[in-house]
């Protein structure tokens, strides 16, 4: 018997083996096939190492309107066979756009949406992003379907992509991010409380808000804390609003902030750390790094934004505060100085353990193929 295929579009292959990859292989070993369509780069070997086919997209992330949409899209029609179930799995916007077109010219069994945060939509503001979010509204409204699966990280997104047909249907499926290997973060002991050790790893972009970071260590060594933040992570050089290397050289130069650049070393920076810090602006699914902190044993403080509201519970798992607002997260640095951290990591792991396990997260979605094969 023919296996069922499962054509996942996405904009960066680097992105998707370092968020997706679990899943893929869990369908592999659930007796499905596998083809990535996204954007060459480092991670194909990867990618192709764990027996899962790799396709070079020739669409470019540029927002809603891809470079190269269209024969991205006939490239994703081709993987579609009639006399072959197969599944369209679009992850994020980029995939979205391809899908929408790709279905027009093939009719896949089934179709799968992976909303993984509206970026730049739930950020931006003016003519230009109201647009853009009718744009994809648009495109989530041509997307659904009975035969559509919606996969979300937080309670918000389904809300502003208009899904409440979907969700009543049933096929809305809400999971805790994209989970994180337990295995991998285990919770080790803090470091000496002095100084308070903070740890912020995201891609350098200004959503993330590494200079709110930045500006609220700044007041709050000001009044007196004794702290450090390190930042780990690089820009986004295809991202407009990825940070410039003149913004991470002042951060550089600021007393208490080291730049550590990309690092493939989270576990130990974690250990290394007090309290995790996402100052985010927003546009966030539910972010793999507060997950893999939470893993560890550490507090987070972030920002009152969906995913990262979704996931830390103030005063028990951390602290969460308005977003764009330095002095807040400043106040949030100073009572994380006198707080049981120990307790609160605890707490954080427990829930890490109760809700977004990736071995659970990835027979979920393994379940949702299935599901989408039959439909």
């Amino acid at each position: 018997m023919t296996k069922p295929l499962v054509v996942c579009v996405i904009n960066e292959a680097w992105f998707f083996r370092s968020h997706f990859l679990p899943w893929a292989k869990a369908a592999v070993a659930a007796d499905f096939e596998v083809i990535v369509a996204a954007a060459s780069g480092d991670a194909d070997r990867e990618i192709t190492a764990a027996g899962i086919g790799f396709v070079p997209s020739p669409a470019e992330r540029r927002g809603l309107v891809p470079r190269g949409l269209w024969a991205a899209a006939r490239q994703v029609a081709r993987l579609v066979n009639p006399s072959r179930p197969t599944i369209i799995h679009a992850f994020g916007l980029h995939g979205m756009a391809i899908a929408a077109l790709a279905r027009r010219l093939a009719r896949p069994a089934g179709t799968v949406v992976s909303v993984t945060g509206l970026g730049f939509l739930a950020i931006s503001t003016g003519i230009g992003c109201g647009v853009a979010k009718v744009v994809a509204k648009g495109l989530a409204r041509s997307l659904d379907g009975s035969a559509t699966i919606w996969l979300t990280e937080n309670a918000e997104d389904s809300v502003a992509l208009g899904l409440d047909g979907a969700a009543r249907a049933g096929r809305l499926v809400q999971l805790v991010g994209v989970g994180v290997d337990l295995a991998a973060f285990k919770p080790q002991p803090f470091p000496p409380l002095q100084p308070l050790r903070l740890i912020m790893v995201a891609r350098m972009i200004r959503s993330k808000g590494a200079d709110l970071a930045v500006a609220a260590l700044v007041e709050a060594r000001a009044q007196g804390i004794d702290a450090t933040l390190s930042i780990a992570g690089d820009p986004d050089t295809a991202n407009p609003r990825s940070y410039g290397t003149t913004e991470l050289a002042a951060f550089a130069e600021t007393p208490g902030v080291y730049i550590l650049g990309a690092r493939n070393d989270v576990p130990a920076l974690l250990a290394g750390a007090h309290v995790f810090l996402l100052p985010s602006r927003g546009g966030e699914g539910l972010p793999k790094a507060l997950l893999e902190a939470a893993a560890a044993g550490r507090p987070a403080i972030v920002t009152d934004v969906p995913g990262c509201r979704d996931f830390v519970t103030a005063g028990k798992t951390g602290w969460v505060v308005p977003a764009g607002d330095a002095g807040a997260l400043a106040s949030a640095i100073a009572e994380a100085a006198c707080a049981d951290l120990a307790a609160m990591g605890t707490a954080a792991r427990a829930e890490v353990e109760a809700s977004a396990v990736d071995g659970e997260i990835a027979a979920r979605v393994v379940s949702v193929y299935r599901r989408a094969v039959r439909a």
